[in-house]
């Protein structure tokens, strides 16, 4: 069974089709988390969702530009999913910390070696991390492609056991994942790139990244000796198959990694 994680949840799993927070499914996640902690796992939860949050309440923004449009629904937004993510994880006896990062902190040798040594405090204490891109002040360069790419960074920085990506579909799908002939992969060589003709070009629809941007990552982390566990948040009771030992979507790593859940 993985002893650490790096647990990764799109905006697709904590929103409606609205665009507002799916506190339901949220708080169902949070339950299943709450569950991989009692079986004594360490966890970082990289949540996409505060530009949704923003939206909840705020309303649409049509006023100004697009890109202070995002800063001002993340600024607003994180208040709310943080707050909401500490009422859910105190439901169970438990501590959350919000944790923002650019590209930049992961690219200058003392702001990672900050972030590292807060993280490991948060864990030592028994925090579940909840990170996610600042959006208030990551702008061009410093923007993550996605927080696919975010939550790859975290986990190798970390050198978790494994990365999990939670999407609205079960993994990679050899055709079009709503065509009825279309087979779920259930594993992914990281050194076999004939892997990509399959990645459809289709993101779902307040996302920033798609499956391209996930295999990317997948591949990337898992040539780091970091398995990475795609699958799909809406499925009931997802995360507890890894303390079953068992998933349910697509696994990427290297083919001669030794196998420990």
């Amino acid at each position: 069974m993985y002893k650490s994680l790096v647990i990764k949840v799109g905006t697709n799993v904590l929103t409606r089709p609205d665009g507002r927070l799916d506190v339901t499914n949220i708080s169902h996640l949070v339950d299943q988390i709450a569950g991989l902690k009692r079986a004594g796992i360490s966890l970082v939860l990289v949540s996409s969702g505060a530009v949704g949050a923003g939206r909840e309440v705020l309303g649409a923004q049509e006023d100004f530009g697009e890109v202070a449009r995002r800063q001002v629904l993340s600024a607003v937004g994180q208040v709310r999913l943080m707050e909401l993510y500490r009422q859910l994880f105190a439901g169970h006896g438990l501590y959350c910390a919000q944790v923002l990062a650019t590209k930049g902190d992961f690219r200058d040798d003392l702001h990672a070696d900050n972030m590292l040594n807060c993280f490991r405090a948060l864990l030592l204490d028994d925090v579940v991390p909840v990170v996610n891109e600042n959006d208030v002040v990551a702008v061009s360069e410093l923007m993550f492609t996605d927080n696919d790419e975010l939550a790859g960074l975290v986990a190798r920085m970390l050198k978790v056991d494994a990365l999990v990506i939670l999407s609205s579909v079960d993994g990679l799908y050899d055709g079009p994942p709503e065509a009825a002939d279309s087979r779920l992969i259930q594993e992914v060589d990281a050194g076999d790139s004939s892997v990509l003709r399959f990645v459809q070009e289709k993101k779902t629809s307040f996302g920033r990244g798609g499956m391209a941007s996930k295999l990317e990552v997948a591949i990337q982390t898992a040539n780091a000796d970091i398995p990475v566990l795609l699958g799909n948040g809406r499925r009931q009771e997802v995360l507890l198959n890894l303390s079953r030992g068992t998933w349910p979507g697509t696994v990427v790593r290297k083919v001669n990694e030794a196998r420990s859940e």
